[in-house]
């Protein structure tokens, strides 16, 4: 087994002067904005401070919360650096100055936030990272939804996507404190207006702060919090080395052996474990007393692994000599606060000439406690194969004793007396080496025998004269009898660790057989020759396609019959081992293992055994597990190349696509704009008034799509250049509503414009652009007798411009709305050319603002457009 504390002092130590020579991360991690990250840390850092310790604000956002700001006082707040960026002036965290400063704790509020593109890292955890390695301290702040690894989990949860994340290996080493804060008090304190604004709030309460989500996202930040005091115990435990001493938590581990005893001792580690609701271990330990198991007792233990396994055990076999010593060690390394073992009730005479494993856990177990389970002694009763042989190897060790014992007579004359004992050692290490324990005893027995017959007074009889000689002989037979048994223990061992060796070196060579394919059919072929060479059986590799249970990797199989079939199908659609030996539908000729991956059940392995005995011996279950989770990641691996292909070959013809799109506009703008002006020069009088109308309107609306498909290039250009000037937001709407009535006198829009809009710094063509685009895709898919709003508001550091309908709304899995040529298929999105909306975003962000959408309250969409306002006019 491998060892997982640090080898030896001299490794602690240097892990210790690395930890030491880096500042310790502080992380205040919240569910959700306003539990209180910032001011549980700026309440955390006031008292640092009057211990005595250096404490320095690098950033602190109060984001307008008096309370918070009053915690600032007390503190050393630094000045921010200023940046200039598209003619706004931006603030940030100054870094130079605070390695200049170097207090012994600065506090960098919003580890998430990324930095103004002129400063030198993109990222404020980079900032963060930096501060660490010149030796300071630091407190930051983050959300649970900003952690990249939890990315994923969140956009399901709350159906938003976070942009802006943060490594997980940034907080591997940093203390969590969770900031918790039950859903219903944040929602309350959120309809207080203690977040967000009255107006902000609303549509808050209505998308990210439900009660449901709340809850689930407390749930996440809760259960990291919780992991991460558990990996930082376990670093610090094997800095100290002495991790035997502590647990953390309650995890179980069970000792499971040969006979029907050890079933019952499963069961009774599973009901303290459900009692305890804790994760639980099956540990086998294979000596060279087990492997010599033989008959119904090995076909037991596989019995009762596959027991623990139905039941929720993780199964681990551990090679080793020393089964107690492996236990206690395995328990140690799986940091278990508690050991299930049985005991059979035996004799103290068994007991003193063969010891009892569970007193011996007891004794070297400190800190551990041990549960003892009592067992049926005739359950516990090994079997063993019966010798074909029963003499051979006493005739052995008889010969190599006499041979040595001939050679010594012929040497007498040139050796000493004294040495005769010595050399008789000699058959006694070769018999321990070449055979079996009972070899080194018998080669014991007659070494002192021999000693007696041959080499002591009287000789060639078996009476001894001399005490010296009595003494001598019984030397000599103690001592060849623990040399023997030495001798026999290291053989063992190196037995033991040859089987390690060779379980080694053929997951290596699968792992690496199986890393060099690339197509399905032969990775099912080559996992199939393998295993079966490895395991001694037959496999197969069970794929569904279009319904139907198809067979890979061995052409001796090509079709299963039904039982075999059903067994199959359950192991791909459920997920969960069946067939042969185990506990669902085990009629079945093949015992079934499903591929499981991230992505996914891949197929699954299915094995055979030709005889009626156990499709997979015990000592094999742990080189089953690890090939098939060799087998199920090179599957995996081939589904994310054909992946990676496939999006190569997207984005291929996306750019293609979008190189004709633009190649067509620039030829149609031309001939389109003399149609504009002929139309134009049309009276719209008489009969054809209405065609003129119309022919004005279409192809207006023409130039409006053509426009769309240039601007769809600029964007993939990158040659979006914002001409920024001083904009009033209710001139640019203004104009906009004028355009769009011309095209359509019937428009129902209706504006509600905040009087004291600030100007903003813009483009103004491009906001113009991106408004024409939301206000149009309203009015197309909204119904013909509903209004749709436009409302201009007003707040301290954004102006916020909203498109409202009243149509069905949008889908719940709308992550993809604002993405290239995408429309929404089965909502009331329907129509053009699905690049309207990605246009708008574009040019928001080129001119420093977001959009966002979502659903009303009372039905329909909202399109939302929020762009700062310079600094001056927030004051």
């Amino acid at each position: 087994m491998v060892d997982q504390q640090p080898s030896n002092d001299a490794e602690r130590f240097l892990r210790l002067v690395r930890a030491e020579e880096r500042g310790r991360l502080t992380v205040y991690l919240g569910a959700a904005p306003g539990v209180g990250k910032t001011y549980r840390m700026l309440q955390d850092a006031a008292r640092r401070q009057a211990e005595g310790i250096d404490v320095v604000v690098g950033v602190a956002e109060t984001h307008g919360r008096s309370e918070t700001a009053l915690l600032l006082e007390p503190l050393e707040v630094m000045p921010r650096q200023h940046y200039d960026h598209e003619a706004h002036r931006l603030e940030e965290f100054d870094i130079d100055a605070a390695l200049a400063r170097h207090p012994q704790l600065i506090l960098v509020d919003e580890l998430a936030h990324t930095n103004a593109p002129s400063c030198r890292h993109p990222k404020r955890w980079q900032d963060v990272a930096e501060l660490l390695v010149s030796g300071i301290d630091v407190a930051t702040t983050i959300n649970i939804q900003h952690l990249e690894s939890l990315n994923d989990i969140v956009a399901g949860v709350t159906h938003i996507r976070v942009r802006e994340t943060v490594p997980d290996n940034i907080l591997e080493n940093a203390e969590i404190i969770a900031v918790d804060l039950p859903p219903e008090a944040l929602i309350e304190r959120l309809q207080a207006g203690k977040i967000y604004l009255p107006d902000t709030a609303g549509r808050a309460l209505s998308n990210f702060f439900t009660p449901t989500k709340l809850a689930a996202l407390r749930e996440l930040a809760l259960r990291y919090a919780a992991s991460n005091v558990d990996r930082r115990l376990s670093n610090q435990l094997e800095l100290s080395g002495d991790g035997s001493r502590f647990v953390s938590g309650d995890r179980l581990m069970v000792a499971v052996s040969p006979g029907k005893g050890g079933a019952s001792v499963v069961r009774e580690a599973k009901r303290l474990a459900d009692m305890l609701h804790a994760p639980w271990t099956a540990v086998v330990v294979e000596s060279g007393s087990a492997r010599a198991v033989h008959g119904a007792q090995r076909e037991q233990l596989a019995d009762n692994l596959a027991l623990a396994s139905s039941l929720g055990a993780s199964l681990m076999t551990v090679a080793a000599t020393d089964v107690g010593r492996a236990l206690v060690d395995q328990a140690r390394a799986l940091r278990a606060s508690q050991i299930v073992i049985g005991k059979s009730r035996r004799s103290r005479w068994f007991e003193w000439r063969h010891g009892s494993i569970a007193q011996e856990v007891i004794c070297k177990a400190k800190g551990v406690s041990v549960h003892v389970v009592p067992v049926d002694e005739a359950d516990e009763k090994p079997q063993r194969a019966a010798d074909p042989h029963p003499y051979r190897d006493p005739m052995l060790a008889l010969v190599l004793v006499g041979a040595t014992a001939g050679l010594i007579e012929l040497a007498l004359p040139w050796i000493s007396p004294s040495a005769v004992d010595l050399l008789l050692l000699l058959p006694v290490i070769c018999s321990a080496t070449l055979l079996r324990m009972s070899g080194a005893i018998w080669s014991a027995v007659w070494a002192a025998l021999a000693f007696n017959f041959f080499f002591t007074e009287p000789y060639h009889t078996l009476t001894i004269y001399s005490p010296a000689d009595v003494i001598t002989f019984a030397v000599l037979a103690l001592v060849a009898t623990v040399v023997g048994a030495l001798a026999g223990r290291v053989r063992r061992q190196a037995q033991t660790s040859a089987g390690v060796a060779r379980l080694n070196a053929s997951l290596a060579r699968f792992a690496g057989l199986m890393a060099g394919l690339s197509g399905e059919s032969e990775t099912a072929e080559v996992a199939c020759r393998e295993i079966g060479g490895l395991l001694d059986v037959e496999a197969i590799v069970v794929a569904l396609e279009d319904a139907r249970v198809v067979l890979r990797g061995n052409e001796k199989y090509t079709r299963l019959d039904m039982v075999d079939e059903a067994a199959a199908r359950w192991a791909l659609e459920k997920g969960e081992p069946t067939g042969r030996d185990t506990g669902t539908l085990n009629a079945s000729d093949w015992q079934f293992h499903p591929l499981r991956t991230a992505l996914g059940t891949m197929g699954a392995l299915g094995i055979a055994r030709p005889s009626q005995q156990r499709v997979i011996r015990p000592d094999d279950a742990t080189l089953l597990a690890s090939l098939v989770d060799q087998t199920a990641l090179a599957h995996e691996r081939l589904v994310l190349e054909a992946q990676a292909r496939q999006v190569g070959t997207l984005r291929e013809r996306d750019r293609l696509r979008g190189a004709l799109l633009g190649s067509i506009a620039h030829d149609l703008r031309t001939p389109l704009t003399a149609v504009i002006a002929a139309a134009e020069a049309i009276p719209a009088e008489g009969d054809f008034a209405e065609e003129v109308r119309i022919a004005r309107g279409e192809s207006r609306r023409l130039q409006r799509f053509l426009n769309d498909l240039l601007e769809a290039s600029r964007i993939e250009h990158g040659t979006i250049e914002p001409k920024w000037e001083s904009v009033d937001l209710t001139d640019v709407i203004t104009s906009v509503l004028r355009d769009l009535r011309q095209d359509r006198p019937d428009a129902r829009v209706e504006t509600a414009i905040d009087a004291e809009s600030p100007l903003v710094r813009s483009d103004p063509l491009l906001l113009r652009h991106m408004l024409i685009n939301l206000i149009d895709n309203a009015l197309k898919f909204s119904p013909p007798d509903s209004k749709v709003t436009v409302e201009l508001q007003s707040g301290e550091r954004m102006a916020t411009c909203r498109v409202l309908d009243q149509g069905p709304g949008l889908p719940v899995e709308s992550e993809a709305l604002f993405d290239r040529f995408h429309r929404l298929e089965g909502s009331d999105r329907l129509g053009g050319s699905g690049l309207g909306l990605w246009i708008a975003k574009n040019f928001t962000e080129a001119v420093g603002g977001t959009i966002t959408a979502g659903n009303r309250a009372g039905g329909g969409a909202v399109f939302e457009i929020a762009l700062p306002t310079p600094p001056a006019q927030s004051q």
